[in-house]
Parts: C-alpha cells; structure tokens; sequence
C-alpha cells in the first residue's frame, strides 16, 4: 500500500518499506524525520495510512489525495481523497 499527500507542486507518497518518497529531495528527508513509522505511538493495522495522517498533522497545507493498495485477488487498486483527512 501507499498513500499519497500534495500541496501545490510538492508531492510525497509512502512507501512499503516505511519511508517516504518525493518529488522535493528536502521534504522526504522532513517527512522520514516527522511522520516515520518510528514516530507512530498507537498501534495501526495500516502504517503507511497512520504515517500520511501524521504527516498531513505535522504539515497542515497538505492534503491526503490517494491511496493504492492490494486487494485480495492481488491486484492494485486505488482511493481518491478531495479535502484534509485528519
């Protein structure tokens, strides 16, 4: 699974192995030092989805936009988000 969060042209997605990627250099090295899997304090049946969350509550302007994620025949499906999930 990822899950993807924009805000104007920075774009970062999670990835599975629990650090982030994006299209800015400097916000993946922000995002792995705020919103990595290490920074998670309750127990979450989805990292990636608990990474974006507290990621988008350490980072305001961004929104969650997508997440893809494999479904139970294997195949990769995804969700579309419209506004701040938090």
């Amino acid at each position: 699974m990822s899950v993807k969060i924009e805000w104007q042209i920075f774009i970062a997605e999670t990835r599975s192995d629990g650090t982030w990627n994006s299209n800015s250099p400097a916000l993946a090295e922000l995002l792995n030092a705020i919103a990595g899997p290490d920074k998670i304090k309750e127990p979450a049946p989805d990292i990636e989805s608990a990474m974006a969350h507290l990621a988008i509550k350490g980072l305001p302007y961004f929104k969650i936009t997508g997440s893809t994620s494999a479904n139970n025949m294997g195949k990769s499906s995804t969700k579309k988000y419209s506004g701040i999930l938090c």
